[in-house]
């Protein structure tokens, strides 16, 4: 039996967290990744125990985290399509 572990807020947040770090100690440009970067963060989010079928959703939220993050006094509730995180 293949062990999966939900993808609560706590467990999500931690693992977007944790993925922004690696992509900011890393200096992985997070504005255009390519299918290279993608694959290796993908792998990370894995081994965080992320279900494979997560991954990409989880990896992209961290791009979204950390451009949010970088952003200069924008309100991610009127400027969110800026990000394109689907919510304006």
């Amino acid at each position: 039996m293949i062990y999966q572990k939900l993808l609560d807020d706590t467990f999500r947040n931690q693992c977007i967290e944790k993925i922004a770090a690696k992509v900011t100690d890393e200096n992985i440009p997070y504005d255009d990744p390519s299918s290279d970067v993608m694959e290796y963060l993908q792998k990370f989010a894995i081994s965080l125990g992320v279900d494979i079928s997560n991954t990409e959703e989880v990896v992209n939220e961290s791009f979204l985290y950390i451009a949010m993050k970088n952003a200069k006094d924008i309100d991610p509730l009127t400027k969110g399509d800026e990000f394109g995180a689907g919510f304006s």
